[in-house]
């Protein structure tokens, strides 16, 4: 079989893996504005990703069925496939031996995170793509890269893929310094050097024309017109990230550098790594690199110093000078860029395969074993990677839309989930063209806050947003909502819940008639369909930081019409989805603070209690969920419980003027006098002007003395 037709065959088992296992529609994350841009031709997020885009956009129109989120998908297995058969081709090249070439084409082919990218749409399949055919034109020319042919052939192959993702600019110093030691025998002279920087330079320059893409789509206003790059400045700023900061991986910016900073990205990226590799490939990895570093055989001709470059600089060197923040959120984001450095551990885990395969038979059975084991993870984290029954996305987005009656306008507070998905729904799937949606950033769907809005200051986009959207409330003649958790969003309306979402009402709206079974009961939230896996939920922070946002607002939905018991309950399981997501217990803090409020107006003291309690132990240190807490036990008689609620709030909020007054008033109740008054008078002194205080600190002194009873 000749090295062809090897290649073509693993990139046919890969397919048919893909395949099996690829999404059937939208997934979580960009995968929806990726569709929807591929769909329309539009521009989405900065950079732009204009290679992509066309690309998605050949092969959905070459395989013109099933939905454009099958399509595109597609082009993600397509790419994850081809990827799988550059790196064996690449593996053979450099003369491997057989069998420590498959260990290493399973320990990269079969890692959770690289299925898990190549199954859904995202630009980084297409990027591993590019990034593994850098590495088999390297092995192919491995003691030759300053020759012509192989410095076009990896600038047109960098210039493409930096039009589709720009970390793999990370490739360069592992590639010019791995071709650089494997010259030392015959060095460039310096005007090789000089003809094969020009030519590096002219074919990625020539790869990176594919962002002309970017104006001149943008000159059309597409659905998506992120930035709407149609001049230089406008350009550069979208190629730039600048929205994001042109070297931060993330919108949460940076975390703190030093000596610290570095372990802790260090740290990060060695644990990611144990868990894609397993023991089997760390044994391999670790024995790759003390075969390379000691010469021994078996160890191929492209030696140690392309893997362990393209390791170091795609994966630790990377973190370290994003220094992204080390919070949950910012980690599950980070998985997908690291593909690029497992190209590096799965080639040294080739290398410590083919040594054990060339020891003889033991050698060859320990290799047999090793093989056995190697696929481990991908089989235990099964539910990490294979998608063909993840609808999750799907029915929020449509859920979404059955919540929206017809000409509705809709602001987005937030969520890329949100923005997402209802703008693959919208432009990929063609539903909806009656309602009008509006993202309150301004950057995604089309926006009505005025061209100069993203020059604005943080408080001239609020001002702005509030003159529009209270505009649009009272004089557009539609029904306005707003996808957010906050209910103050808007000031003075009232936001009235409506399913998933908030409708605009109250003061101000006229025409406000909702039917009598209401959409805050379950005549919507029966129409709706969610078919989350709790699976997904466990290995993907994605999923835990959407799920959530059902048992939070019908939770709420369900305090609104009384029924506390159910309310928490709700809460409660939002809490247990989302543990470690940002908004979660703060909105379950803060609906389970309001649920205690209402509950407290009707005297209902054992739901009003639950409640309070439920905001102390999703947010301990949240001292006015203790006070609250303190006031439903003292009601109950439970003074020993009320004491210590109380206690604990004022040791995180000591200038409480009401929590000192309430345990005067505690103690007071119990015959307390001694403490009653220490208490009563703490309370004077944070508010001098409450003479109730100071009253009741001196008949609680007299109490103490036995003078007059209080």
């Amino acid at each position: 079989m000749t090295p062809g037709t090897e290649a073509a065959a693993v990139a046919g088992v890969f397919f048919c893996l893909g395949l099996w296992g690829m999404a059937p529609s939208v997934s979580f994350g960009d995968s929806g504005e990726f569709i929807a841009a591929a769909a329309t031709l539009s521009v989405p997020h900065a950079p732009g990703y204009p290679l992509y885009c066309l690309l998605a956009r050949a092969v959905g129109t070459m395989f013109p069925w099933a939905t454009w989120a099958y399509r595109v998908n597609l082009l993600s297995v397509l790419c994850g496939a081809g990827a799988m058969g550059f790196f064996w081709a690449a593996l053979r090249r450099a003369r491997l031996h057989p069998a420590g070439a498959l260990l290493g084409l399973v320990v990269l082919g079969l890692s959770p995170l690289r299925l898990h990218t190549s199954l859904q749409a995202e630009v980084f399949s297409l990027n591993d793509l590019f990034a593994a055919a850098a590495v088999w034109i390297f092995a192919c020319y491995r003691g030759r890269v300053f020759q012509d042919r192989p410095m076009a052939a990896l600038g047109l192959c960098l210039g493409l893929g930096g039009a589709n993702h720009h970390t793999l600019a990370f490739m360069v110093p592992a590639l010019l310094v791995s071709g650089w030691l494997h010259s030392r025998e015959d060095p460039p002279s310096p005007a090789r050097l000089a003809r094969s920087a020009a030519l590096l330079l002219a074919f990625t320059g020539l790869g990176l024309l594919t962002y002309a893409y970017l104006p001149l789509r943008a000159r059309l206003s597409p659905p998506l017109d992120w930035g709407h790059p149609v001049d230089l400045q406008r350009f550069l700023h979208v190629l730039l990230r600048k929205d994001y900061g042109s070297f931060s991986l993330t919108v949460e910016g940076a975390s703190a550098g030093g000596w610290s900073g570095l372990q802790a990205q260090a740290a990060r990226y060695l644990s990611s790594v144990g868990s894609e590799l397993g023991p089997a490939g760390l044994l391999l990895l670790l024995l790759g690199l003390f075969a390379a570093a000691r010469r021994l055989p078996g160890r191929g001709e492209v030696g140690w110093h392309l893997p362990v470059l393209l390791i170091l600089m795609t994966g630790p060197v990377f973190l370290m000078l994003g220094s992204p923040p080390l919070d949950p959120q910012t980690t599950g984001a980070l998985q997908r860029f690291q593909l690029m450095s497992l190209l590096g551990l799965g080639w040294l885990a080739a290398v410590g395969g083919s040594w054990l395969a060339s020891q003889g038979r033991s050698g060859l059975v320990a290799a047999a074993l090793t093989l056995a084991a190697a696929p481990l993870p991908c089989v235990l984290r099964s539910a990490s990677w294979h998608q063909r029954t993840d609808l999750a996305a799907l029915d929020y987005g449509r859920n979404l839309l059955r919540t929206l009656p017809p000409r509705s306008l809709l602001f987005i507070d937030g969520g890329d989930d949100t923005f997402y998905t209802l703008a693959y729904l919208l432009y990929g799937e063609r539903r909806r063209p009656d309602i009008e949606p509006h993202d309150r950033g301004g950057l995604v769907f089309p926006s009505p806050y005025g061209p100069d809005f993203r020059r604005l200051t943080a408080e001239g986009k609020t001002e702005r947003r509030r003159e529009v959207e209270a505009a649009a409330a009272r004089g557009s003649g539609r029904p306005v909502f707003y996808s957010t958790l906050d209910e103050n969003i808007l000031p003075g309306f009232e936001l009235p819940l409506w399913g998933l979402l908030r409708r605009v009402g109250g003061s101000g709206f006229a025409g406000d008639r909702r039917p009598a079974d209401s959409p805050t009961g379950p005549v919507l939230w029966d129409s709706y369909v969610d078919r989350t896996e709790g699976s997904k939920a466990q290995a993907h922070y994605r999923y835990r930081a959407l799920v959530p946002v059902y048992p939070v607002m019908r939770g709420l939905a369900d305090a609104a019409r009384g029924d506390y018991p159910r309310a928490l309950l709700r809460l409660r399981l939002a809490d247990a989805l989302g543990p470690d997501v940002r908004w979660v217990r703060p909105s379950v803090s803060q609906a389970a603070q309001w649920i205690g409020f209402l509950a407290s107006l009707r005297q209902d003291w054992e739901p009003a209690g639950q409640a309070f309690l439920l905001a102390t132990q999703v947010q301990p240190e949240a001292a006015d969920s203790w006070f609250n807490l303190g006031v439903t036990l003292d009601k109950r008689r439970r003074y020993g419980e009320a004491e210590s609620a109380y206690l604990r709030g004022v040791a995180l909020n000591p200038s409480s003027f009401q929590a000192y007054y309430n345990l005067g008033a505690l103690y007071w109740g119990q015959g307390r006098w001694s403490e009653s008054m220490d208490w009563f008078e703490k309370a004077h002194s944070l508010q001098p002007e409450e003479t109730g205080a100071a009253r009741f600190a001196e008949r609680a002194r007299r109490a103490a003395r036995g003078e007059a009873a209080p």
